[in-house]
């Protein structure tokens, strides 16, 4: 794996680090993959040594809120989504046979001298809103999956639990 260090303090003006996005759902045809800043779009290998895959350009903004060490990183992505596929395909996921399971998003920072693995992949994120707006842009926040947010439904109450009498 390219250092990322020593690209941002040791490589020549010349290299262009390239950002890379993959949404995927089962219900998707295929993932999107964006590329953020080629227009001929690239074509690069992911850590996990599979085949080729090909990111296409995609005009849009990408904002990474915390660290890439941090367990609790998000993104706030705006994609131009013109032709309203992306939208469509959350849509149709939502209606689909998977729609508990929302949009992953994957990261991924290459530099465009080397090409045959990431220097820094963030985890699997998951689209947490999404919204467009008037001039055909696709706005969401992806960020981690919430692992511990799983709630019961019941009650607590004195009369079925009385040793909670000495809590209060």
């Amino acid at each position: 794996m390219p250092d990322y260090t020593s690209f941002f303090l040791n490589s020549s003006s010349g290299v262009v680090p390239l950002e890379c996005v993959e949404i995927s759902h089962p219900d998707f045809e295929q993932p999107f993959r964006y590329v953020k800043n080629d227009a001929n779009g690239v074509t690069v290998k992911h850590a996990d040594g599979g085949p080729d895959v090909d990111y296409v350009y995609q005009p849009m903004s990408i904002q990474r809120s915390t660290v890439t060490n941090d367990l609790d990183q998000k993104l706030a992505l705006t994609i131009g989504d013109v032709e309203d596929e992306l939208i469509e395909a959350v849509i149709s996921a939502r209606l689909g046979d998977n729609w508990n399971q929302r949009p992953q998003v994957k990261w991924r920072l290459y530099r465009d001298d080397d090409l045959s693995s990431p220097m820094v992949e963030l985890q699997t994120l998951e689209v947490a809103s999404l919204s467009k707006d008037g001039t055909g842009n696709c706005t969401f926040d992806a960020k981690a999956p919430e692992l511990n947010s799983v709630k019961t439904g019941e009650t607590y109450s004195l009369e079925r639990f009385p040793l909670l009498r000495g809590m209060i």
